[in-house]
C-alpha cells in the first residue's frame, strides 16, 4: 500500500508543468487563432500605430523640403503716422548774406506715411537644397524600413505570448486530469482506512499531494489571466475583452511549414534589420554632400511690387484728393548671388564628423552580419534539434499510450494489478507532458530559425 501511495505521490509531480499561462475562455468570449490575433495586432498594436504615423510624419517633411525649392509669396502693408515730423536744419542759401536766419528748418516728410508690398523669391541653384531632396526620400524609406521592423517584431511577441498561453492551458488541463485521479485515489484509501486496510498516515500524504496540486492550480489560473492579458496589450485588445484561443501547440506546429530548411542559406541582407543600418549609411552619405554642397555657390531671384503714399492726414477714405496723396506705385527685379567663402572650419569639421558616422554604422554593419550568422547557425541547430527530440518524444508517447492500453486490457482480464496500472498511467501522462514541451520548444524554435532568416511568420 506504501508503494502505490508513492507511485501517485510520483503522478502528482509529474503533472506540474513548467509553462506560466493560458488563455481564458467562455460563454459569448472572442475565439482567436493565432494568424487572427497577428491580424488584429498588425491594425491595432499600438507601437505599430505609431510607426505608421511616423511614416506619415516624413511624407510631410519630404514636402516641406520639396517647398522650400518653390515660389514664395508674401505680401506685407505697413501704415505709420509721425506724431512729431521728423526735419533737419540746413544752411539758408536762399537769402541775402547777412539777412535772415543762417539756418532754416525743413520737413521733407507728411505725417502719415502708408505701404504695400508683393513679394515674390524664388531659388534658383542651391547644391544643399539638391541634396536635401535626395535625403528626405530616403529618411522616408528609412521609416518605411522601421515600420516594416516594428510588423516584425510584433508578429514575433504576438506568436510568443499566444504560444505561451496555449501552452500553459494544455497544462493546467493535464493539472486537473491529474487531480481528477488523485481525488479518487483518495476516495479509495479513505474507504480502505476505514476498513482498518491502511494507515491514518498513507491517507494524509494523498491530501496533502492533492491539497499540492490545488494550489498549483490556483497559481496557473492566475498566470493564465495575467499572461492573456499580456496576450491582449500585444495585440492591442482591451484588457476588459474575454478570449478564448482556439490553435493549441500542435495545430500551430502543422501550419508553420519548414519545407527545405535543409537547404537554406544565410543572407543577412534578408534581415529588417541590415536594411536599416545599411539606410543609415545612405543617409549619412547623403549628409556629408550635403555639407560638401555648402561651399557651392547659391542664386536666387526676387520679384517685388510696391505701393506707397505718404499724406498730410489720414483721409484714406475721402474722395476727390490732390494728386500729392495718389499711390505712387515700383516694381524690382532681381538676381541674389551668395558664396560662403570662409566659415571658420565649421563645415571641414562637419564634413569629418559626418564620416566618423558613417564609419561606425559600416562597423556596426559589419558586426550585425556576422551576428546575425550566428544567430542563423545556432537558431537552425535548435531547429533541428527541436525537430528531432519531437519526433522521439510522440514515439515515447504513442509507446507509453500502448503499454497503458495493454495494462488495462490485462487488468479487465484478471491478469494485471492496480499499480501496474497506475504506473503505466503516471507514464502515459509523462509522456504527453514531455510531448507538449517538446512542440512547444519546437514552436519557438521555428519562429526563432524564421527570425533569423528574416522570413515572415504568417
Amino acid at each position: 500500500m506504501r508503494k502505490y501511495i508513492l507511485t501517485l505521490l510520483i503522478l502528482s509531480v509529474n503533472y506540474i508543468h513548467a509553462q506560466t499561462s493560458t488563455a481564458s475562455s467562455g460563454e459569448g468570449a472572442m475565439k482567436i487563432s493565432l494568424k487572427q490575433a497577428v491580424d488584429y495586432a498588425m491594425a491595432n498594436n499600438g507601437e505599430l500605430k505609431k510607426s505608421k504615423i511616423d511614416v506619415l510624419i516624413t511624407k510631410e517633411t519630404v514636402k516641406q523640403t520639396i517647398a522650400i525649392g518653390l515660389p514664395q509669396v508674401t505680401l506685407s502693408a505697413g501704415l505709420n503716422y509721425f506724431v512729431t515730423v521728423p526735419g533737419q536744419w540746413i544752411a539758408n542759401a536762399f537769402g541775402q548774406p547777412g539777412q535772415g536766419p543762417d539756418y532754416i528748418f525743413l520737413q521733407f516728410q507728411q505725417k502719415v506715411a502708408s505701404s504695400g508690398t508683393l513679394a515674390v523669391n524664388q531659388l534658383i541653384f542651391d547644391g544643399s537644397y539638391i541634396i536635401g531632396l535626395k535625403a528626405t526620400k530616403e529618411f522616408l524609406n528609412m521609416s518605411k524600413l522601421l515600420e516594416a521592423k516594428s510588423n516584425y517584431d510584433v508578429q514575433v511577441n504576438v506568436s510568443k505570448a499566444y504560444l505561451l498561453v496555449a501552452s500553459t492551458k494544455m497544462s493546467l488541463d493535464l493539472l486537473r486530469a491529474n487531480i481528477k485521479v488523485l481525488s479518487k485515489s483518495l476516495s479509495d484509501i479513505t474507504a480502505l482506512n476505514k476498513e482498518g486496510f491502511t494507515e491514518d498516515l498513507d491517507v494524509k500524504r494523498v491530501k496533502l499531494a492533492l491539497s499540492n496540486l490545488t494550489v498549483q492550480e490556483q497559481k496557473l489560473v492566475h498566470a493564465i489571466s495575467t499572461l492573456t492579458n499580456v496576450l491582449k496589450v500585444q495585440m492591442g485588445l482591451p484588457v476588459s475583452t474575454v478570449v478564448e484561443l482556439t490553435d493549441d501547440i500542435e495545430t500551430i506546429d502543422k501550419n508553420m511549414a519548414t519545407t527545405g530548411y535543409e537547404n537554406s542559406k544565410f543572407n543577412a541582407s534578408l534581415r529588417p534589420e541590415y536594411s536599416i543600418l545599411n539606410q543609415s549609411i545612405k543617409l549619412g552619405e547623403l549628409d556629408k554632400r550635403r555639407y560638401k554642397m555648402g561651399y557651392v555657390p547659391q542664386l536666387f531671384g526676387f520679384y517685388q511690387h510696391q505701393e506707397a503714399t505718404q499724406r498730410p492726414e489720414f483721409n484714406f477714405f475721402k474722395s476727390n484728393l490732390t494728386p500729392n496723396n495718389n499711390w505712387v506705385p515700383s516694381d524690382l527685379v532681381g538676381l541674389q548671388f551668395q558664396w560662403k567663402i570662409f566659415d571658420g572650419l565649421s563645415g571641414a569639421s562637419k564634413i569629418r564628423e559626418v564620416q566618423y558616422k558613417i564609419d561606425k554604422a559600416k562597423v556596426d554593419l559589419e558586426t550585425f552580419a556576422n551576428a546575425s550568422e550566428l544567430e542563423f547557425i545556432n537558431a537552425k541547430a535548435t531547429f533541428e534539434l527541436q525537430l528531432k527530440q519531437a519526433a522521439v518524444q510522440k514515439e515515447n508517447m504513442d509507446l507509453a499510450k500502448e503499454i497503458y492500453e495493454k495494462s488495462n486490457l490485462k487488468f479487465n482480464e484478471g491478469v494485471g494489478s492496480s499499480l501496474e496500472i497506475v504506473q503505466a498511467e503516471t507514464e502515459l501522462k509523462t509522456a504527453q507532458n514531455n510531448y507538449l514541451n517538446s512542440v512547444y520548444d519546437l514552436v519557438i524554435a521555428k519562429i526563432e530559425y524564421y527570425k533569423s532568416i528574416g522570413k515572415p511568420l504568417n
